[in-house]
């Protein structure tokens, strides 16, 4: 070895012992190494002949050559590899270049699409607020139209209830007309009387006490329609001594409404008689209480006799009270008249008129009472049965009044027959005596005249063919 440049290696052995020895760059040094396999063997060198001489600077410079060889070699393959590092590197980094420009571009796109999904997700949260505040602003108006509604349902339901208790307080001034039977047995029940309990006892005049039954007859009750009652339109109130004690039944009440209302209309107040009975019982939860029970019922005649088939005298009159019926005799002489009057309906009614006239000699004179209906005579009572009315038609005609009663015509045009339903002079209740009894005038009938002024009764009787009412 003559080159003292050449690096530190494993270069061949110039010993020749072994096949290569490691040269430090300065010198060489102990460590040999003989296929792959190292050991220790110091130089040692021997001077050297002249050929030996040769032969080692022969064998260093080729392995100076082989040296240099490796050299470039080995700086080839560095450059290559530092080439291939930096291709890699290049690719890694346009790798890396394009992965982030595909993030970046991902980013954008997931940042332009959660934009606007913002923007939808907006649009969508200002459509719902905007309906929100629809249904909001629409529920208010609602709210306020229902309110207005209630508001103005109750001002009608008061300015009603007003109207309806102004309406009452007239018609309770209304002269009073006493149905048909109205003093006869009180059997129709009375609706409601147990909310109404304290009305009832201000009627009684007190509560009843433990087990004290309370029980008064012969009380005059009203019937008002009530068209505005929240629950039942035909609705029929009843008043006594004006306490309002109840109802009609809903079904009596169907078909009474109409025609109280037309009593009412032609200015009256339908009356009829009542019955209270109230006791007070122990409570069966709490014996230390009371508990009070009360039952009202009505003197109410078949719809169809409520009203009479003619309206009543135009001259002052009182109808003397329902009573028991009597047989009028001379009616076979009067068919004509009495076709007139002749209905299906068995239980209708008609109003008559009473007159005292003379009959007999003048030795034995006989007073009977004549009975006629609008102003035509058609028949007359027995002397038995006359002498029953004659102290009551005596009675109205000082009074300058007329005397008339309530008939039932029955039977056929051609064969009909009366009867008189009145109360006996001596039966008469005291109450009748304060105030004539009336009717209304239901079939508009007016009092016509003829041209000479007479009182043309052929026109009354046409027009009080009429119909009573329109049932549609």
């Amino acid at each position: 070895m003559t080159n003292p440049s050449a690096p530190a290696a494993w270069y061949p052995d110039p010993a020749g012992r072994h096949q290569h020895r490691y040269w430090d760059g300065s010198l060489w040094t102990e460590y040999v190494a003989t296929d792959g396999a190292q050991s220790i063997d110091p130089l040692g060198v021997a001077p050297l002949t002249r050929r030996a001489a040769r032969q080692q600077a022969a064998q260093e410079t080729v392995a100076s050559n082989t040296r240099t060889t490796f050299t470039e070699r080995r700086a080839a393959a560095r450059a290559e590899r530092e080439r291939l590092r930096e291709e890699r590197e290049m690719v890694t980094r346009q790798r890396e270049a394009l992965r982030q420009r595909e993030q970046l571009e991902e980013l954008a796109r997931k940042a332009h699409a959660l934009e606007e999904s913002q923007q939808l997700a907006r649009q969508q949260a200002e459509q719902r607020e905007r309906i929100r505040l629809a249904e909001l602003a629409r529920v208010r108006a609602e709210q306020e139209a229902a309110e207005a509604a209630k508001r103005g349902a109750r001002e009608a339901a008061a300015r009603e209830s007003r109207e309806a208790q102004e309406r009452e307080a007239r018609v309770l001034e209304y002269p009073s007309f006493y149905l048909p039977e109205y003093n006869g047995h009180a059997g129709t029940e009375v609706a409601g009387e147990f909310a109404r309990l304290d009305a009832i006892h201000k009627v009684l005049g007190r509560r009843p006490k433990l087990d004290e039954e309370i029980v008064r007859d012969g009380l005059l009750a009203a019937l008002v329609p009530e068209p505005s009652n929240a629950y039942d339109r035909n609705a029929v109130k009843v008043l006594i001594d004006g306490q309002h004690v109840g109802y009609l039944e809903k079904e009596v009440a169907v078909v009474t409404q109409p025609i109280m209302r037309r009593i009412i209309e032609a200015g009256y107040l339908p009356t009829t008689g009542a019955r209270i009975w109230a006791v007070a019982r122990r409570d069966n939860y709490d014996a230390r209480k009371l508990r009070h029970h009360a039952n009202v019922r009505l003197a109410l005649s078949y719809t169809g006799s409520m009203l009479p088939l003619n309206d009543p005298p135009f001259e002052g009159y009182s109808i003397i009270p329902w009573g028991g019926s009597l047989q009028v005799t001379g009616e076979e002489h009067h068919q004509e008249v009495l076709a007139e009057y002749v209905t299906d309906d068995p239980s209708a009614l008609v109003i008559g008129t009473l007159t005292l006239i003379q009959r007999g000699t003048p030795k034995a004179p006989k007073e009977l009472i004549e009975i006629s209906i609008d102003g035509q005579r058609i028949g007359q009572l027995t002397p038995g049965s006359s002498q029953h009315f004659i102290p009551t038609v005596q009675h109205l005609e000082r009074q300058g009044q007329t005397a008339a009663a309530w008939l039932r015509v029955s039977g056929s045009a051609i064969a009909a027959q009366v009867t008189i339903h009145a109360t006996r002079a001596h039966e008469l209740p005291s109450e009748w005596f304060d105030a004539p009894h009336t009717a209304p005038r239901l079939h508009g009938v007016s009092r016509p005249s003829t041209n000479d002024g007479e009182i043309d009764d052929a026109e009354i009787r046409t027009k009080m063919r009429e119909p009573m009412w329109d049932d549609s």
